[in-house]
C-alpha cells in the first residue's frame, strides 16, 4: 500500500513538472523568436517555416536602428526617469506606511487610510488633461520633472508599505525602541528600515518596471526625440521603420536588459517581499 502511494507521488510530481516546463517554454518562446528575429533580415523573419536560431545580420540591423535615433540614447533618458523615481518613491511610500502602520490612534488615520485606498480605483487617464495643464502652468513640459515629481505619491506604494509594516514589525518593538530612547524617524531608519528590506526591494522592481514600461506621461509632456525614453523611442522606430521588423526586435531586446539585470539583482528579495506575508 505504501508502494503504491509513492508510486502515485512519483507520477503527480512527474506531471506537475512536465505541466510547469510546458508552461515555461510557452512564456520563454516569444522572448526567444524575439532574439531570433533580431539578427535575421526581413525576408527571413517571413519566411515558412520561420528561423529557429540566430542569423548573422545583427550589425545591419543595429545601424538601421543608428539612422533613427542613437541606440542608447533612450535607454539614458529611461534611466534619468526611473531611478531617481523609483528611489524617491520609495523612500516616501515607507515613511508614509510607516507613519500609517505605527500611529493608528492619530486623528484622521482612518480617512487617510480611506482616501489613500480610493486613489487606486482611479485611472491615471482620468486626470491627464488637469494633470497637463498643471505640468504647462509650472513650465515643466518636455522635462522629465512631471514624470519624477508627481508620481512620488503614489497610493499602491503607501498601501503596499503600510501593509507589510503592519505584518511583519510588530507593535513590541516601537515599545522597545521607545525605551531605548529612540524618536520616530530615528525608529524607522535604524530599526524598521533594515526589517522591511524585502518590501522595499519589491516596490522598487515594481516601480521601476513599470516606469519603463510607461507610455502615456511621457507622450503627452515630451516633445523633444532626444528625450524619449525607450517606449516612445521604439514607436518612433516602428513608426520610420514600420517594416523594418528585425530592427525593431533588437532596439525592443536592448530597453529590456537593463530591467533585466535589475530584476536579477534583486529577484531574491522580491520574492521575500511577495512571501513575506504568508510566513508570519
Amino acid at each position: 500500500m505504501m508502494q503504491m502511494l509513492r508510486n502515485r507521488e512519483k507520477r503527480f510530481k512527474l506531471v506537475i513538472t512536465l505541466v510547469l516546463l510546458a508552461l515555461s517554454i510557452f512564456f520563454i518562446l516569444p522572448l526567444y523568436w524575439t532574439a531570433v528575429f533580431a539578427t535575421r533580415t526581413l525576408n527571413e523573419v517571413f519566411q515558412f517555416p520561420p528561423p529557429l536560431w540566430f542569423g548573422d545580420n545583427i550589425v545591419q540591423n543595429y545601424r538601421n536602428i543608428e539612422a533613427v535615433f542613437p541606440p542608447f540614447r533612450p535607454i539614458l533618458n529611461s534611466l534619468i526617469v526611473a531611478v531617481p523615481k523609483t528611489i524617491g518613491l520609495v523612500l516616501v511610500s515607507a515613511l508614509a506606511g510607516y507613519g500609517l502602520a505605527r500611529y493608528t490612534r492619530a486623528p484622521g488615520h482612518k480617512m487617510i487610510l480611506v482616501v489613500t485606498f480610493a486613489t487606486l480605483f482611479f485611472p491615471p487617464s482620468l486626470a491627464l488633461i488637469p494633470f497637463f495643464l498643471q505640468m504647462n502652468a509650472l513650465g515643466w513640459l518636455n522635462t522629465y520633472w512631471p514624470l519624477i515629481i508627481p508620481a512620488l505619491a503614489s497610493g499602491f506604494g503607501v498601501v503596499w508599505m503600510y501593509t507589510y509594516i503592519g505584518s511583519t514589525v510588530p507593535k513590541e518593538l516601537y515599545e522597545a525602541s521607545e525605551m531605548d530612547g529612540a524618536k520616530g524617524l530615528s525608529t524607522f531608519f535604524f530599526v524598521v528600515l533594515p526589517i522591511i528590506r524585502p518590501g522595499l526591494a519589491a516596490l522598487s522592481v515594481w516601480t521601476l518596471i513599470s516606469t519603463w514600461n510607461d507610455f502615456q506621461i511621457p507622450l503627452v509632456v515630451l516633445s523633444d526625440g532626444s528625450k524619449f525614453t525607450v517606449p516612445l523611442a521604439l514607436t518612433t522606430l516602428s513608426t520610420t521603420h514600420y517594416s523594418d521588423m528585425p530592427a525593431v526586435m533588437l532596439a525592443t531586446l536592448m530597453g529590456l536588459v537593463p530591467v533585466f539585470i535589475l530584476f536579477g539583482l534583486l529577484s531574491r528579495q522580491f520574492i521575500a517581499g511577495l512571501t513575506a506575508g504568508s510566513v508570519k
